[in-house]
């Protein structure tokens, strides 16, 4: 529910184009869950941290954005399945058998040197969980969070630095977020706390397609942030593919 307390007219105003490019609020309160499958993944990044090495893509993921889930279908093998949920991840087997690998709070794991480790399939399941589910409630509950400041070009309003609850699940409190000339995000940028205070990213958001009355970015590129400049340097790119939406019986 998008609240703007505080929030003064032309950042309101900003928000309110930006959902409205983005499918509209009763799109939005409609939709159950956005499905995309994953098609490639790359970047010094992901080699960092251990991909294809110590874990793996999903075949898919699926986002149920009003839950604060983010299941990885196929994770780590076809044999099982990956959920985040609102902080607490669990990796177990499709068929029900066996006991799940489970971890309450996994952030805390990230805490002090354990922040340079290479992942495992748990600790990859809790940051992109996390991080693709907060994707995909923006611009939508915006309105929730602290307004900071406006983000000005020659007079002209084009983004939005904000302040996140803690109960938010995502990268930091603070982040910043661009829209383009037809109101969609364009650029998100923010410090992935989990890798430590040096990994200031700034994340573009492109490849837009529609499905279900929803524009989704399909591909995910996050270069190197260094004094608020977005760098050339590539920091990891996940190309997705077609969303499929389903839509909730109560809106």
């Amino acid at each position: 529910m998008n609240t703007f307390e505080g929030w003064g007219s032309d950042a309101v105003s900003l928000v309110e184009r930006a959902i409205a490019a983005h499918g509209g609020d009763r799109t939005w309160r409609e939709t159950r869950s956005i499905r995309l499958p994953f098609r490639s993944g790359f970047g010094p990044l992901l080699m960092l941290k251990g991909y294809r090495h110590t874990f793996p893509a999903p075949q898919e993921y699926e986002v149920f954005p009003h839950e604060r889930v983010t299941l990885f279908h196929g994770y780590p093998d076809e044999l099982h399945c990956g959920r985040f949920s609102d902080g607490n991840v669990t990796i177990e087997r499709i068929d029900g058998g066996g006991a799940p690998l489970e971890s309450l709070n996994h952030r805390r794991t990230f805490e002090g040197l354990a922040k340079c480790r290479r992942w495992s399939p748990l600790d990859a399941l809790y940051f992109f969980g996390y991080a693709l589910w907060h994707y995909h409630v923006l611009p939508f509950t915006l309105g929730e969070a602290h307004l900071s400041r406006v983000l000005m070009s020659g007079g002209v309003p084009m983004g939005l630095e904000v302040v996140f609850s803690p109960e938010v699940h995502t990268h930091c409190r603070r982040q910043q977020i661009y829209f383009g000339a037809n109101g969609r995000i364009v650029r998100h940028d923010y410090v992935a706390e989990v890798m430590g205070f040096w990994a200031r990213g700034a994340h573009l958001w492109e490849d837009y397609g529609e499905c279900g009355g929803l524009a989704i970015a399909r591909r995910r590129r996050v270069v190197v942030q260094l004094g608020g400049y977005a760098t050339p340097v590539p920091a990891l790119c996940i190309q997705l593919g077609q969303p499929v939406i389903a839509k909730s019986s109560v809106s």
